[in-house]
């Protein structure tokens, strides 16, 4: 199973300076965004600890996108990502 992680230019310094990551995991089938960020923090966990908090909640400003889908228009982190998607990452921008 492989899936791309696209990075936001604000996060790819946590990335080792990627801006996509490229995440090979056990063949066959999907897995969930959840699983994505999983194998994320084995990889890179200080890019992880920016998506996710101490419960392994997605981060109330981040925003994750599978195939260019919202997950909150789906099924959250237990959306299913299948073999060879994309999965977005944007970290939202606020101030005032």
């Amino acid at each position: 199973m492989s899936v791309t992680v696209l990075v936001p230019s604000a996060l790819a310094g946590f990335a080792g300076g990627r801006r996509e990551v490229e995440l090979d995991g056990p063949g066959g089938g999907a897995t969930t965004v959840a699983g994505v960020l999983d194998r994320l923090a084995d990889q890179l966990p200080a890019l992880e600890r920016r998506l996710r908090d101490e419960r392994s909640a997605i981060r109330r400003h981040v925003n994750v996108y599978v195939d260019g889908t919202d997950i909150r228009d789906l099924s959250g982190p237990e959306t299913t990502v299948p073999d060879g998607a994309t999965v977005q990452v944007i970290a939202a921008v606020s101030g005032g």
